[in-house]
Formats: structure tokens, C-alpha cells, sequence
């Protein structure tokens, strides 16, 4: 064999193994993700939720996020509630739910879920770049977010994408929902406060209507086929 033909076929190779390890990769994530989904019922859909949104804000960045890192950052951002108890945690979301408001909930403590996650998921190395925004998505831009009171563009780009994403996300479908409208309006109050306004502005310029109901159909459809 030829001395080209046998790198072809190596790079085939290496090509065919990364591409084994990041499906399993995934699969490990979308198991942990399903743990904590049984453990904690009210969490349900939330993780696919909030990936869908940032990866719509993702696509009108002047400088997108890696994608596949974002996208695995979104779908683990809460893994850290598997470290903290179940029914506080789910006693935790019904209030906010009740409240439309996390902070009006009680129970500050449970933001460390965040902090928690990117520490169980430091052994993954493939994970690594993305901890800082699984770490820091409850920072908040006015500086009074945990864990470390990271203000503006010092908290990473990733968290602050995650924190808008889940902001749409809690407000349409996790708390009692807001007409679309509302939510329009409620982004607009936590731009400067709790969210970046620069990234609120590009969420705000998406069709949103349009993406809402593509997402409502995506998921009455999962797994029927069509």
C-alpha cells in the first residue's frame, strides 16, 4: 500500500474515532440531563428549552460561540441541582414559578447550582472550556449575581448568552407563562440589570413569534416521525 493511501486511511481512522467519542460524549450528557429531568420533575424540557434559545442568539453574534460547546454548556447549565436536594430544588421552582421571579423565591442558597455544576463536570476534560459559563450564568451585568459578583463584560460571553436564553425560557414556559409580548417587555426591564443590554437588544431583534411556535411544533412532533 501506498505510502498516501495509508495516511488517507489513518486520518480516516482518527477521524471516525473523534467522531465515536463526541456521540458519546453526548450520550453521557443527555443521560445526566435525563437524571435530572426524573429527579426533578418541574425541570422537564427545560435543558432542550434553553438550548434552542441560545442557539438562536448564538447564530446572530457579530462573533458566534463555538457552537457544539454552547449548545452542551446549555444543555448542562443546572447539572449542578443533582448535587442539592430534590424537593427543595423542585419546592424552589414551584415558588418562582408562583412568583415569576427566582430571587422572590427564597432560598438564595440554591443558586450555587451553578458553581456545583462546573465543578462535578471538571473531570471531562472536553468539557473544560466551557465551565466558566455554566459557572458564572447567574452573574448578573449589574455585579449582584453569584457566585463571585462578576460585573458587565467581565462575566465570559457564554454565561451571558445562557443567562438571556434562560430568562425567555423561564418567562414563556417554566413560570406562569407571559404572552410574548410581556416577555418583550420584561427582557427590556433586566437589560443593564440582570442581563447584558447588548445581547438583549440582538434577542430582542429575532422573530421570536415565529421561533416560539416553530419550537411548540418541534416538540409536539418529537419522536412521532414526522
Amino acid at each position: 500500500m501506498a505510502l498516501s493511501e495509508q495516511l488517507v486511511r489513518y486520518a480516516e481512522d482518527l477521524a471516525r474515532v473523534y467522531a465515536e467519542t463526541e456521540r458519546t460524549l453526548d450520550q453521557i450528557l443527555a443521560a445526566w440531563v435525563g437524571l435530572l429531568e426524573a429527579k426533578i420533575p418541574p425541570l422537564r424540557g427545560h435543558a432542550a428549552r434553553v438550548v434552542y434559545w441560545t442557539e438562536r442568539l448564538n447564530q446572530v453574534l457579530p462573533a458566534p460561540l463555538p457552537a457544539r460547546e454552547l449548545r452542551r454548556a446549555a444543555w448542562l447549565h443546572d447539572i449542578g441541582f443533582l448535587a442539592q436536594p430534590d424537593r427543595e430544588v423542585a419546592g424552589w421552582l414551584a415558588a418562582a414559578a408562583r412568583a415569576r421571579s427566582t430571587e422572590g423565591a427564597g432560598a438564595a442558597h440554591l443558586f450555587q447550582h451553578a458553581e456545583l455544576g462546573a465543578r462535578m463536570l471538571t473531570p471531562v476534560e472536553a468539557f473544560r472550556p466551557f465551565l466558566p459559563w455554566i459557572r458564572h450564568h447567574h452573574e448578573r451585568w449589574d455585579g449582584s449575581g453569584k457566585p463571585e459578583g462578576l460585573a458587565g463584560e467581565a462575566i465570559p460571553l457564554g454565561a451571558r448568552v445562557l443567562a438571556v436564553a434562560e430568562v425567555m425560557e423561564f418567562y414563556t414556559r417554566l413560570a406562569r407563562p407571559l404572552s410574548l409580548a410581556g416577555v418583550r417587555k420584561r427582557l427590556g426591564e433586566l437589560a443593564g440589570r440582570q442581563l447584558d443590554p447588548r445581547l438583549v437588544e440582538a434577542f430582542l431583534g429575532l422573530p421570536l413569534e415565529e421561533l416560539f411556535e416553530n419550537y411548540r411544533w418541534l416538540e409536539a412532533h418529537a419522536g412521532s416521525g414526522d
